[in-house]
């Protein structure tokens, strides 16, 4: 009976390991990480790292190509190391994103990612945080690529954002800068259908 129940379970773990999603699946994927983000057009701000969660559907149309959508809690912003400031602002990201697969498992992404700025702080060293929302533009519009590896339903996902909107609202904020990100996460789907 132990050999038996030893088979199945190894069989059923290799079946899972070597499992395409078949055309027509709907899997979901919840999923957690980090993000290290920036602001283009800019000489003295560091990367803030911060988290990226949420979950991501992603609807499979053969073996090689599937459409993904999902959204995403992406904390993002900069640090000015020379004056002790960090910029902190949190978005809520929809990507949307298409998966072409060059070998099973293997996918390259690309896509688009609408965003809504949702808490825009500024930290001082030595000072309360001061809010600085009014003056940082509500929507967001970016670019996603990347790649992700998929084993046991557990996917690797590294993406990099190309803001192509403005952050600020010039007339309060003379800084010509766009959101960059780099978003590293770990996820195990779930077929639904």
């Amino acid at each position: 009976m132990r050999k038996f129940i030893l088979v199945a379970a190894i069989m059923m773990a290799t079946t899972c390991a070597f499992a395409q999603h078949a055309p027509g699946s709907l899997t979901l994927q919840p999923r957690i990480g980090f993000s290290a983000a920036d602001f283009n057009n800019t000489d003295d701000t560091k990367a803030r790292v911060g988290m990226v969660v949420g979950p991501e559907f992603e609807y499979t149309f053969s073996n090689r190509f599937s459409l993904g959508m999902g959204i995403n809690y992406s904390q993002q912003g900069a640090e000015l190391d020379k004056l002790d400031v960090k910029y902190k602002m949190d978005y809520i990201t929809v990507p949307i994103v298409a998966n072409f697969y060059v070998v099973k498992g293997l996918a390259l992404k690309a896509g688009i990612q609408p965003g809504y700025n949702i808490n825009s702080k500024m930290e001082i060293k030595g000072s309360k945080d001061v809010d600085f929302s009014d003056d940082v533009k509500a929507f967001d519009f970016s670019i996603p690529v990347g790649l992700s590896y998929e084993f046991y339903n557990f996917v690797l996902d590294a993406r990099y954002t190309f803001g192509l909107t403005k952050m600020f609202d010039e007339d309060k904020i003379k800084l010509d800068s766009k959101n960059l990100a780099f978003q590293l996460t770990l996820g195990y789907k779930f077929t639904l259908f």
